[in-house]
């Protein structure tokens, strides 16, 4: 009897040992990302007496405290977030590059530019006033060759951090289908798994984050991990990523099969629609004001003529923001303005009312100034809807991972009260282990 005891008390210190063992592995990695809080299952060992007396207790196993629904709750709302943020980056820097209102921005410079016509209107034959009307659609037209090309730089940037991006995933679905290896040999060698999967979850996390990639458990242990249902992840093989296409229609494509891979969140996702819908969208857009203002000016001139009563020449040329240009012979020669109305002589030379209906075309609802102000007002909208999608995806994603934390983070609180239950139990053992002893001492001193 007095060996029975003295086993089952020995068990007792093995299994507390073990225990608090795991409860400081806990502690130890409370603020480890990714860690997933472990706990030390206690099992009776069957006894082997005709009493019907217990053999003890054992670990049984050491399992993790996952929650698979909230961990894909917690990753879907990290991918989301990061969607947002990156497309709220790319439309800010937009915004950036069209500082309204300001003195120097575009609608102040063209609002100059028709009051200058007033000059001309009000002096036709003044050379200042018209020297003042070129120098000031040069600056229009410097104005929009800088914007269009801020937006083609904010393109050229979102595809090379696109790039960085697919790159990196593509090492993490490496990384993914090696940890699947590994998991799978250790529970085939009998060795604890753990450390492994809390590796694999903290990848799994930046996939979701990077490209919105979600995960599902398979009865063997390793992941499947796909995005937007293309499996890119299967045990240990895994479906590298390249990028295809131009920007307007670049995609997200497997290197094996060439299928696109509809990225639906994370940073990969934002990139996309920033270079493939919006950046095109405000170049088409910003190349629209400089057509309609080439279009409006030059029609007006068409309809004027010169002081000498030749036919007004185009003071624009060339077409869309980068492409437009104000006309050398113009630039060379003010006096080729088409202020007059009339080509009779000399009325054209005193005549400023081609000049005067020019300067009324400030606020045509087809004209540049409406179709600019039209243009900042929707970027503005668009970049402030971003901003309100990120602060609420942020309290989403905080509140996924709160929940998440609830059930597999480590409360130090609640070890430390474990610990202190688990010490209480091996000392209890310990002291079982010393009564026994003292006893089995004594009866055999009596004998």
């Amino acid at each position: 009897m007095g060996d029975l005891g003295l086993s089952i008390a020995a068990s007792g210190l093995d299994a507390q040992q073990t225990t608090m063992d795991t409860i400081a592995q806990n502690l130890a990695n409370a603020n480890t990302p990714g860690y997933v809080n472990e706990t030390a299952n206690l099992t009776t060992l069957a006894g082997g007496d005709s009493l019907g007396v217990g053999g003890g207790v054992q670990v049984s196993a050491i399992t993790q405290a996952a929650d698979g629904l909230l961990l894909a709750n917690s990753q879907q709302a990290q991918g989301a977030l990061a969607q947002s943020t990156a497309l709220q980056q790319v439309l800010s820097g937009a915004q950036a590059a069209f500082p309204e209102p300001g003195s120097d921005g575009l609608s102040a410079q063209l609002s100059s530019f028709w009051q200058a016509w007033d000059g001309i209107a009000q002096d036709p034959s003044s050379l200042a006033a018209r020297t003042q009307v070129v120098d000031l659609a040069q600056n229009i037209v410097t104005t929009l060759g800088q914007e269009s090309g801020q937006l083609t730089q904010l393109q050229t940037n979102a595809q090379s951090q696109l790039g960085s991006v697919v790159s990196a995933t593509n090492a993490l679905l490496g990384q993914v289908a090696g940890l699947n290896q590994q998991i799978v040999g250790a529970k085939g060698a009998g060795t604890d798994p753990n450390s492994l999967i809390d590796q694999r979850n903290n990848v799994l996390n930046q996939l979701a984050s990077d490209i919105g990639a979600t995960s599902r458990t398979m009865p063997d242990g390793t992941v499947t991990v796909s995005v937007g249902g293309i499996a890119l992840v299967q045990g240990s093989s895994a479906d590298p990523l390249e990028l295809s296409g131009a920007p307007g229609s670049l995609a997200i494509t497997s290197s094996t099969s060439g299928v696109t891979v509809p990225a639906t969140g994370g940073t990969a996702s934002g990139l996309l629609a920033a270079i493939n819908q919006y950046l095109p969208a405000y170049q088409s857009q910003l190349d629209t004001v400089a057509d309609k203002l080439a279009t409006t000016v030059n029609t007006q001139l068409a309809a004027g003529y010169t002081a000498t009563g030749a036919a007004g020449i185009p003071l624009f040329t060339g077409s869309g923001a980068a492409g437009l240009a104000v006309n050398p012979a113009i630039v060379s020669d003010p006096t080729q303005i088409a202020a007059s109305s009339t080509s009779t002589l000399p009325d054209a030379t005193n005549d400023g009312s081609n000049a005067q209906a020019m300067a009324e075309l400030y606020d045509v609802a087809t004209g540049p100034d409406q179709a600019y102000q039209s243009f900042v007002q929707e970027l503005g909208a668009q970049v402030q809807s971003t901003g309100n999608q990120v602060q609420a995806q942020t309290s989403v994603a905080n509140a996924a991972q709160e929940n998440l934390q609830a059930v597999a983070g480590v409360n130090p609180d609640q070890q430390m009260v474990q610990m202190l239950s688990t010490q209480q139990a091996y000392q209890a053992s310990a002291k079982l282990i010393s009564t026994v002893s003292t006893m089995m001492q004594s009866l055999l001193a009596s004998v």
